[in-house]
């Protein structure tokens, strides 16, 4: 029997290709769509990092202002160690007003100042053991009281004053005048450098020279100079002596004379 179709010849081809053309239509679209998703993750992801490199950016320009800050701090805080250091160096240990009347009242007779200079200069200074360090130590041996020694002095106070140099060692600022002056004889000159010494505000007196001196026409005299260092205990004598105690005596009335 013969099948009589009543569809058009190309009607078959129609319709496949129509199928063919929503198929590759629908994968299309599947493909603009998972590009645009990957786009839009990826421009997500620009955006993330752009976030956080402008953080790190922030972070970064915030630790180096702290850091400018800290430097500021630390160029101020030399500043002022440096004006704390001056002012202790100027404070004056005892009063300078005693100091030359000491160096003018022990003069012999006869015997004159020329020029009085005053400079600072720092002293090691070791830390003073406590008394009877050793003895105090104890029963034990030899090695024990030596130990406990250490000990002691590792606990023993250092002046106020005292400060730690890079090496390690502990400086005090030490006031050392240079004192210039003229006398008829050597015997002036040493019996002047005896009183010094005999004073225990003074610690060193070291005479630098002394030599003749054409004061005039026909008259020698002994010009000298002297190097006399302030004691590192100067203040402590001088607030724990008694009112009037540290005043100059001055040369007896037999071998005061008219000083020229």
């Amino acid at each position: 029997m013969k099948v009589i179709n009543f569809l058009p010849d190309d009607y078959l081809e129609r319709c496949r290709r129509r199928r063919a053309n929503i198929v590759c239509l629908a994968i299309a679209a599947t493909a603009v769509v998972a590009l645009g998703g990957l786009s839009g993750f990826a421009f997500f992801n620009v955006l993330s990092v752009a976030s956080v490199r402008s953080a790190v950016e922030q972070q970064y320009q915030e630790a180096s202002q702290q850091i400018d800050q800290l430097r500021q701090l630390e160029e101020h805080r030399s500043t002022l160690l440096r004006k704390v250091e001056l002012s202790t160096g100027l404070l004056e240990r005892v009063p300078r007003s005693q100091l030359l009347a000491r160096l003018t009242n022990y003069l012999p007779p006869h015997t004159n100042l020329v020029a009085v200079a005053m400079r600072l200069e720092d002293v090691e200074v070791k830390a003073p053991q406590p008394p009877g360090g050793v003895a105090a130590s104890g029963a034990g041996g030899p090695a024990a009281q030596a130990v406990d020694a250490a000990k002691n002095a590792a606990k023993a106070p250092l002046p106020a004053d005292a400060r730690k140099d890079k090496s390690g060692a502990y400086k005090v600022k030490q006031c050392v005048f240079r004192v210039d002056g003229m006398a008829p004889t050597d015997v002036e000159v040493a019996e002047y450098i005896q009183r010094l010494a005999a004073d225990p505000l003074f610690r060193h007196v070291d005479l630098q020279f002394s030599e003749e001196f054409p004061y005039k026409e026909g008259v020698l005299v002994r010009r000298f100079q002297l190097v006399v260092r302030l004691s590192l205990e100067a203040e402590k004598i001088f607030e724990s002596a008694a009112p009037g105690s540290m005043a100059v005596t001055p040369p007896p009335p037999a071998a005061a004379g008219d000083k020229s």
